[in-house]
This record gives structure tokens, sequence and C-alpha cells, in this order.
């Protein structure tokens, strides 16, 4: 028997996916929003859970605030050795998505590290370790939508375009960075669960809720569910590329981030052999779908040289995670 009635089911997943509460007992506080108790709450979470439709909820940070440079990454490797490279480049602990898709170039996986640790040497030891000639950073130039946040109802994404932000730089402290650790483990569904977070990062339960509403917005991009979205219904996505001139890349990149079937809207800069500089997650219940919202937002901005790119197998796919002491070994290992 079902925890919550169909409708009430269907509230928690919208409410997970627009915010869950930094407070003592953010279930009681989504529980009186949604008009349900705590427990129908915990217990409705725990049962999306085991039908493996949530993922987690813990903290999406902004690398950028936190001194972390990133890209989304493109090689070309043979077919017959596919596998063997994702399975190198999935060792690098900051490696967060894996997949082959339907190209020349035909493995992508998103990377962040410390600056320090540098972008362009990080992809100079995965190209040495896998034996491949490289890998091409495409990095991120503008923000124009970001986020994952699916209607029940309607399999629609929710996520409203972003505005133009700069989010500044935080100071990162040993205390600051056992706090972002506790944030980002899933959070547990009880009671008082960010009891159970501050005892990771050794600091009090008002100290640790403190620190994140600060950051909420800026280092903290935001405090989320995370769900699997096939498991809802939307079985298709595509990354449809755009080929746009520079002095247009501002205005075709906000009207592909106001149709609700885009989830992300990056620009990036060009590569060889690929001259697309915008990107857009396309979302839908087949291939076809995709194709043909991708041709309606062609004639739209009047932008002809696309291409859409499936995702033909996947690799690995979790939430990013910063601070890691493995990546410390990873890198130290590599470069020693």
């Amino acid at each position: 028997m079902e925890i919550l009635a169909e409708e009430d089911r269907k509230s928690l997943i919208r409410a997970i996916q627009d915010g869950v509460p930094f407070a003592p007992r953010p279930f009681a506080e989504l529980g009186e929003a949604l008009g349900l108790g705590e427990q129908p709450v915990i217990e409705g979470l725990r049962e999306l859970q085991t039908e493996q439709v949530l993922r987690e909820i813990s903290a999406v940070l902004e690398g950028s605030a936190l001194g972390y440079e990133s890209a989304l990454v493109a090689g070309s490797v043979p077919d017959e050795r596919v596998e063997e490279v994702a399975e190198i480049i999935n060792e690098h602990p900051t490696v967060s998505h894996n997949y082959t898709r339907n190209h020349a170039y035909n493995l992508w996986f998103t990377v962040a590290v410390p600056k320090q640790m540098d972008l362009e040497r990080t992809l100079e030891l995965l190209a040495k370790e896998t034996g491949c000639i490289g890998f091409h950073p495409l990095r991120r130039t503008h923000t124009f939508k970001i986020g994952v946040n699916f209607d029940p109802d309607s399999l629609r994404n929710r996520t409203a375009p972003q505005a133009a932000s700069n989010v500044q730089p935080i100071h990162i402290g040993e205390r600051e960075v056992r706090m972002l650790r506790a944030l980002q483990i899933p959070l547990p569904l009880v009671e008082s669960p960010f009891d159970e977070l501050a005892e990771h990062a050794h600091v009090e339960t008002d100290e640790l809720l403190a620190f994140a509403n600060e950051h909420l917005g800026g280092a903290i991009r935001r405090y989320v569910g995370t769900l699997r979205h096939r498991k809802l219904g939307v079985r298709e996505n595509g990354m449809a590329v755009w080929r746009v001139a520079a002095s247009d890349v501002e205005v075709v990149g906000e009207r592909l981030a106001s149709a609700p079937e885009v989830s992300h809207c990056y620009a990036r800069n060009a590569i060889e052999g690929f001259p697309y500089t915008l990107y857009s997650m396309l979302h839908g219940p087949t291939r076809e779908s995709c194709h043909a919202l991708a041709e309606g937002l062609s004639r739209e901005t009047g932008v002809g040289d696309y291409a859409v790119l499936f995702s033909e197998r996947e690799f690995k796919k979790q939430r990013l995670r910063y601070f890691l002491p493995e990546l410390d070994r990873w890198w130290s290992e590599r470069t020693a």
C-alpha cells in the first residue's frame, strides 16, 4: 500500500525539487507547507527512495565560488577501447558524468578540479594514462539555465531561465571544508537529519545550518532532491548543440532557455571539428520527440546548423562532490 495519496506524492516530488529547507526539522517544515505531517513526508521520501525514484537530497555547490574550474570534455576513442578508456576516466574522483554519444567525438565526460591542479594538466594526465591522443575541454562561458525539475504530471521541466549572476568566491578554511563535505552527504530521512551531518563536520547543528543558509543561492547553488527522471516517464534526453555567431549567442541562448523541455542551456567554446557554441539538454518521452523539439527551436531561432547527440551508453552519473580526499590521492599518485 502506498504511503501517500497520489496527489500528495506528486506534491512532495515537486517540493523536494524546489528545495529542502536548512532547518532543524526540515521534513516537518515541508509537511506543514504541503498540508501533511512530518512522518508522512519522511515515509513518502523513503518510499520514493526504495522505488529508486529519489536518488538523494544534498547540496549542489557552485565550483567557481570554491576555487574549482570545470568543463565538459569531448574525446574521440576507438570503439574497441571505449569501455577500457571510460573505466580509467571513471577512476578520477570528480568525473561526475561519463557517456558515449553518437558522434565522431564519442566519449563525453564532465570534470572539476581545484585551480592549483589545473584542468589542462589533468586532461594531459588522463590522455597519457588512457593512451588517447587528447581530450578537448568545452568550458562554460555563459549559463542561461541550469537544473532539472520535472513536473510529475506534465513531465515538463519547471526550472526557470537563470539570470546572469556573479557568484563571489568564499573563504574556505579547514572548518568550511568540513561543513561543505557534510552538506554533500545524502540527507538522512529522519526527523533531525542535520544533526547527523553536523556530527560528520564536527560542528554544532546550529553552526552548520547558519553556514548553509548564509551561502544558499551562492556557493551552495541549491539544496534539493535529485530524481531518476526515467522513473517519472521522461525516458529520453538529447544534447542539442547549435552553431551560433558570438554576437547572437545571448539572444539565442535566452530563447532556448525559455523552452520548458530544455533543462540546461550553456554557451561553450568551440573545438576543432565541433564548431557549436550553444548547448541545450532536451527532454522527452522518445528520441523522435527530442528531434521534433529541436526542429521547432531551429525554426524559432533561425539557427539551422545544429545537431542532437544522444547518450548511447552511460558509464558514470553522480552528483559532483568537492573537497574529496580521494582527489588529492589521485593527483599525488600521478604527479609525484
